[in-house]
């Protein structure tokens, strides 16, 4: 394994003897019988662990050196970070402790992570209340999209997305997404591109899971749409419906104004080799040509199946363009591929694939090897 000298932007480095060190010395700042050295102590503790794990292992360890009294310790916690520059990751122990610590004390929690978000993300941390008390965390974030906070009003969207990534699933909201869309009916013509971000991807979540109520929701907020607001409505639907577009959802490509049948041809779709290794690129292109006699708009992706452990194949839509063609007209596009190494994916010797596909039909197939 590597040490940490060796990979100095790992990302688990994010959490490291200086978020250690920092959180020490508001901690000391805030509160004069802080045992600081004691608890530098940790920091060798650190080495082998990846981020959330480190983050948990900090967490964990402020246990012993804050009183026993949750609110007399978060008192403590608080005044730490309203005194000092203590802000970013170094502040995700400090949520992971009240994520933790604080389910018997919610609104008192809240109201801390309400602060904290300003200064790094609470979405993690609110999801435990989300489980346990839905109907209080619930409004408690809805309460805060009136907020003139943006970090607050997105806080109220991304943490209560139902499946947000590196966080707990909210099976409930996966079940029933309303009371989520309670609250993005409050930020849905939010000026802040940060909040409308997290707006979309929050749709884009429910879509997973209730593809038409999406679709519908959208359709209820173009009517209601103020002039002013247009673009960035328009901005939200097609990343909301993003993942509904790559599997070629005939509702939501419609009410993107793309054809559920396109007619074009596709010809001259070759990749630049058979054979590759991970750090190589894949080049391809091809040319796609309209067979209608009308104008179509067409959103363009590419599939690449790659090789599991087990042999079989497991496939990753990625973005091409999107494109109006016209009658007749012919386009040539090209499009290199990278192959590298990614924390989110293992990969395997084998035969791959890569297709193209054009509103949310597959067209052709090539097949390409890859040595690991």
């Amino acid at each position: 394994m590597q040490s940490t000298q060796e990979n100095p932007k790992a990302f688990k480095n994010l959490i490291s003897a200086e978020t250690v060190q920092k959180l020490a010395f508001a901690l000391k700042k805030a509160d004069a019988n802080f045992n600081t050295l004691a608890f530098l102590k940790v920091i060798p503790k650190l080495q082998p662990f990846e981020l959330k794990a480190r983050v948990q292992l900090i967490s964990s360890h402020m246990n012993s050196f804050l009183p026993k009294d949750y609110l007399k310790a978060l008192k403590i916690l608080m005044l730490a970070v309203k005194n000092t520059e203590f802000k970013g990751f170094d502040l995700w122990p400090v949520c992971d402790w009240i994520e933790n610590q604080g389910l018997k004390h919610e609104v008192q929690s809240l109201e801390a992570l309400k602060i904290l978000t300003v200064k790094f993300t609470a979405e993690f941390a609110v999801r435990p209340f989300l489980i346990q008390n839905p109907k209080l965390a619930f409004q408690f974030l809805k309460n805060q999209t009136n907020s003139k906070n943006v970090h607050v009003r997105r806080w109220a969207s991304e943490g209560t997305r139902p499946r947000l990534p590196w966080a707990q699933k909210l099976k409930k909201s996966i079940v029933d997404p309303k009371p989520g869309l309670e609250i993005l009916e409050q930020l849905k013509f939010d000026p802040e591109l940060y909040v409308r971000k997290s707006v979309a991807n929050h749709l884009n979540d429910i879509s997973k899971d209730h593809p038409g109520l999406v679709v519908q929701t959208l359709k209820a907020w173009k009517t209601e749409c103020p002039q002013r607001s247009l673009s960035h409505l328009k901005w939200i639907q097609s990343h909301g419906l993003r993942t509904l577009i790559k599997n070629g959802d005939p509702s939501a490509l419609e009410f993107l104004g793309y054809g559920a049948k396109p007619r074009v041809q596709i010809s001259s779709f070759s990749i630049n080799k058979q054979n590759y290794k991970l750090g190589d690129d894949l080049n391809f292109e091809l040319s796609l040509k309209s067979e209608s006699l009308k104008v179509q708009n067409l959103v363009l992706d590419y599939l690449i199946s790659y090789r599991k452990a087990n042999g079989q194949l497991s496939v990753k839509v990625y973005k091409l363009k999107n494109l109006k063609l016209e009658p007749g007209e012919t386009i040539e596009i090209e499009k290199t591929h990278r192959l590298r190494k990614v924390t989110t994916r293992t990969f395997y010797s084998g035969l791959h694939q890569i297709a193209l596909q054009v509103n949310g039909k597959q067209f052709q197939a090539l097949h390409w090897r890859l040595k690991v």
